[in-house]
C-alpha cells in the first residue's frame, strides 16, 4: 500500500473524528501505516476512548485500529467521585437491565468500574457494560460478569 493512500486514510480518518458527537478529538493524534490506525492522546472519558475507536472502524480501509488514547477525567476535585459513579451505575443497570440488575455489582476504584456477578445471556453481560460505559466520569470498565445460563433440562419418556 502506498504512503498516499495512508495519508488519504489518515485525512479520511481525522475527518470521521471530527464529525463524531461523542469524541472531543482536540488531544487525539491519527497515525497511519500500512491500513493500520493508532490513536494516541487523551479524551475526556472512557465512552470517548470507545466512541473514537468506533469512529476509526467506520472509515473505509482501515484494516486494524491500536487504540492507545488515556481516558482523563477532568480534575477529580472538581469531577464525579467513585461513590457518586457507583451510584450511577447501579442505578443504570437497574434500569437497563431489570430482570437480572440485581445480580450486577459494580466495584469503582479511580473511576474504573469493575462489573462482578452472574447473568443468563451475554447480552445482558454486553448491555450492563454499554450501559456504564456512558457514565460520566468512567475512565475504564472491567467486564467480570460470568455467565450462569439456566438450565432447565425436560425430559420426555
Amino acid at each position: 500500500m502506498s504512503t498516499r493512500s495512508d495519508a488519504e486514510r489518515r485525512a479520511n480518518v481525522a475527518a470521521e473524528l471530527r464529525c463524531c458527537p461523542d469524541v472531543d478529538d482536540t488531544d487525539v493524534a491519527v497515525e497511519v501505516q500500512h491500513g493500520i490506525v493508532t490513536l494516541t492522546g487523551y479524551v475526556r472519558s472512557f465512552f470517548q476512548k470507545c466512541g473514537a475507536e468506533d469512529a476509526v472502524k467506520r472509515v473505509r480501509g482501515v484494516n486494524t485500529v491500536v487504540n492507545d488514547l488515556v481516558a482523563q477525567a477532568p480534575d477529580r476535585r472538581h469531577g464525579i467521585s467513585d461513590p457518586e459513579i457507583a451510584r450511577a451505575a447501579i442505578a443504570t443497570i437497574w434500569r437497563q437491565l431489570p430482570l437480572c440488575g440485581q445480580q450486577i455489582c459494580p466495584v469503582v476504584q479511580q473511576g474504573c468500574v469493575t462489573l462482578q456477578g452472574r447473568v443468563e445471556w451475554i447480552h445482558q453481560r454486553e448491555e450492563a457494560e454499554a450501559a456504564v460505559r456512558r457514565l460520566p466520569g468512567v475512565l475504564g470498565v472491567i467486564n467480570a460478569i460470568a455467565l450462569a445460563p439456566c438450565l432447565s433440562v425436560q425430559h420426555y419418556r
